[in-house]
């Protein structure tokens, strides 16, 4: 009997990003991919600098540099009246990810696909299509696939062309129009698209040869069109109403031709490369969601669970912060054998807000740009869009960012991270034991898991309350019952000390304002101390004593090192804003403000704007279930 321990369905960035990651934990898992290679045309191109800054943390970054790519500089349209208006500038993001790249997504999946081959515990099974799901007592148990031509030629199995793969949990990254989603009973719910797209290409002159420096949309009366870079072609997007397919053929290429011409004129030269409608490749453009992403043995991640809208390109990037999210959470319970639904639930909490955010924007495109082009009343963006583009400086600052980095990036786990020296010397046996899971990384994931399980369980408390801001809610969430618990204080540790190394905090001393922080401080000082690292822990008043040494911040001396300021949780942010200011006048440098849950009450927000420095929060609201 075939048996692994995850078997991850479709070979797309959701599949082979989500097999690396827990082959580096050093789970046992499987990708089936029904195609023979990653060489199909008209797939997704871009990849966000959320996926550049996770391929950093995984230790590839050179190699990725090394690839063919290209970078977007910037997101323009055209508005009526306006001319150009760019409305995300990479360049004003940090450096090194002030950018997204464009390359093609073969290249990028046969990059994926060689790192991951370098871990012992990864299989990958190209030209094996699964076609159904295998139960038991309600739960699904593995998968059945068929094995294409090459692969049967190659060595059918027992099962002749068709086989059985058993697994602990089969997750389904296989797309929007997915088999085992429809297989294990899952049905999304579809939002309406007025368009479809249909692909193509022209060739590109020598002299066109270059980086691209940004995507600009075409449009003309009813119609519109977009151009990606190849290294000696356009992939060239004609963008038209749902439904318009079995029209646009029967009008034979000719007519086709001539749409193109009119709306690109710089390109019309060269539109006779399109020798039949047989070499334009239509796209049921498609937006859903499942309600539910999972069952018992069962995960779709990516477009399975929930099909993006190619506005905004940002489709890969979700589908990529899926992977991670799943692998940091399901990857402990993996190597013990067995996933409790729970942790199924717990991957969609935390890929559901930033899922509803993003198609929520795409819908609101939709109807702002798209549904006026095809009623014939616009051509481009809306005007109200140039308004808050020049009359909005914090939506200039967000756009990019959103664009580049999503509603809620995900960083690398601990134990699937390497050093760049690491991955690039595969064959070096004296590196090897660095190369394998540590099970301090496996343990953290762990800590986590059950660090939210106790905050569920024990600290959030449900009715209306008066918070120490001033502030209404429905709920409490009362962390004092966490950072004061025998069992739970030790992982508080754990998981705010991973927490910042995971953002690339370096500090020398961990507190904040008393009495919210304290424990927390000391939590991390411990766990510290146990992996062999040296922090100290300190406390800050609310007021500089009057009496005594008259100090405010008491504890190991602040002055002249790098702090991280810790709270439990904040809701104005006055707490860890004021903890900031008393380690400043010590002469501390503040380095990072972290809390345990964030309330999602624009804490954030005020704190990395009055302190300049990133705010970092191991739960958000919606993990808790009060979302």
């Amino acid at each position: 009997m075939e048996k692994t321990s995850c078997a991850v369905v479709g070979g797309g960035p959701a599949g082979m990003m989500l097999g690396l990651l827990l082959a580096r934990a050093g789970v046992h898992v499987t990708v089936l991919e029904k195609h023979a290679n990653f060489l199909r045309d008209f797939r997704g191109d871009t990849v966000h600098a959320s996926t550049i800054r996770l391929i950093d943390q995984l230790g590839l970054g050179n190699e990725f540099r090394k690839l063919p790519q290209s970078r977007l500089n910037n997101i323009a349209f055209p508005v009526p009246g306006a001319g150009l208006v760019t409305f995300g500038d990479f360049a004003s993001l940090k450096p090194p990810y002030n950018y997204v790249a464009m390359m093609p997504q073969w290249d990028f999946l046969n990059f994926l696909a060689d790192a991951a081959a370098r871990e012992p515990t990864f299989t990958l099974l190209m030209e094996h299509e699964a076609t159904s799901l295998i139960f038991d007592r309600g739960g699904v148990t593995g998968v059945r696939y068929r094995l294409h031509r090459d692969a049967e030629a190659a060595g059918p199995g027992k099962y002749g062309n068709e086989g059985k793969l058993h697994a602990d949990l089969v997750v389904a990254a296989d797309g929007r129009h997915s088999v085992l989603r429809q297989a294990a009973g899952l049905r999304p719910k579809d939002y309406p698209v007025p368009f479809d797209t249909w692909w193509f290409k022209l060739p590109r002159h020598a002299t066109e040869k270059g980086a691209a420096g940004g995507i600009v949309p075409a449009f003309r009366n009813r119609e519109a069109m977009i151009a990606l870079f190849r290294d000696d072609y356009y992939q060239m997007g004609y963008i038209a109403p749902k439904g318009d397919d079995m029209r646009i053929r029967s009008e034979g290429v000719e007519r086709f031709r001539e749409r193109v011409a009119a709306i690109r004129p710089d390109l019309a030269d060269r539109v006779g490369s399109i020798r039949s409608l047989d070499d334009v490749h239509w796209l049921d453009v498609r937006l859903d969601r499942l309600n539910r992403w999972y069952r018992e043995g069962f995960l779709c991640i990516g477009d399975a669970a929930h099909a993006m809208s190619p506005v905004g390109g940002v489709g890969i990037n979700l589908a990529i912060q899926d992977a991670v999210a799943a692998a940091e959470r399901l990857a402990p319970a993996l190597l013990r054998g067995w996933v409790p639904v729970k942790y199924l639930a717990a991957v969609q909490r935390r890929r559901r807000m930033p899922t509803v955010v993003v198609q929520t924007v795409q819908r609101i495109m939709h109807r702002a740009v798209f549904v006026p082009l095809f009623a014939g009343r616009r051509t481009g963006a809306p005007p109200f869009l140039l308004l808050v583009v020049r009359h909005a400086p914090m939506v200039r600052r967000l756009m990019p960012r959103m664009i580049a980095f999503g509603p809620r990036p995900e960083h690398a786990p601990i134990f699937a991270r390497r050093s760049p020296a690491v991955v690039m010397d595969p064959a070096t046996t004296k590196l090897e034991p660095m190369t394998s899971p540590s099970h301090a990384a496996i343990d953290t994931a762990t800590a986590r898991a059950r660090l939210l399980e106790l905050i569920k369980e024990l600290a959030v408390v449900r009715g209306k309350v008066i918070l120490s801001s001033g502030a209404e809610a429905d709920y409490y969430i009362d962390l004092r019952r966490i950072t004061l618990h025998h069992e739970a204080s030790k992982l508080v540790g754990q998981v705010m000390l991973a927490l910042a190394d995971d953002a690339g905090i370096d500090f020398e001393c961990a507190g904040g304002l008393t009495m919210g922080a304290d424990p927390v401080g000391t939590a991390v000082m411990h766990a510290a101390v146990d992996a062999g690292r040296n922090v100290d822990a300190f406390v800050v008043r609310k007021a500089q004593k009057s009496y005594g040494m008259g100090r405010q911040v008491e504890g190991p001396s602040v002055e002249g090192r790098k702090v991280l300021v810790l709270e439990d949780t904040s809701t104005t942010g006055g707490s860890a804003l004021t903890a900031v200011e008393g380690v400043r006048k010590a002469g501390g440098n503040v380095v990072a403000v972290a809390v345990i849950v964030d309330r999602d009450t624009g804490a954030k927000e005020k704190i990395e704007a009055e302190t300049g420095v990133p705010y970092l929060f191991a739960f958000g609201k919606d993990e808790l279930g009060l979302a």
